[in-house]
């Protein structure tokens, strides 16, 4: 299974993969020999920073600070600005489960998964599974189980 950029990094630690393991990840890539150049060279993309990683990471370190009111502010403006990302279902959850509230945060997960497994959303099959560990967790911790 492969992980977008935009994906929760599979080391666990709740950031997004480009903010977490994917520099490393490009260094050791950086570090294998590269094969003889083409004669014809690709484009180069040039990304703009739209403040989604910013906001988004925001989320966990007012998780970890337990600033939990501002934390769903943040939660709102990713939902508000990004709608067509996951991150605002996603850290909204994430602040519900800190604050021990896991009936909310089951909701949310299931908004997650809904949102994720979208026909229109393809692409993100691949982070299902995570965030239907996630929702079997909360269900438990929340005594739906």
């Amino acid at each position: 299974m492969a992980t977008g950029r935009n994906h929760p990094c599979p080391c666990g630690s709740g950031n997004k993969y480009k903010k977490c393991c994917l520099p490393q990840h490009e260094r050791d890539a950086a570090a294998r020999p590269v094969p003889a150049p083409q004669k014809q060279a690709s484009p180069t993309w040039v990304l703009e920073d739209d403040g989604l990683d910013d906001l988004s990471n925001s989320v966990l370190l007012l998780i970890k600070a337990r600033r939990f009111d501002e934390a769903l502010g943040a939660c709102r403006r990713l939902l508000e600005q990004f709608p067509d990302v996951v991150d605002g279902l996603d850290r909204s959850a994430r602040v519900h489960a800190a604050m021990g509230d896991h009936a909310a945060a089951a909701d949310l997960y299931r908004q997650v998964l809904a949102f994720v497994t979208h026909p229109s959303r393809c692409h993100e099959y691949e982070v299902a599974d995570f965030y239907q560990e996630q929702l079997d967790q909360e269900e438990k911790l929340a005594g739906l189980r």
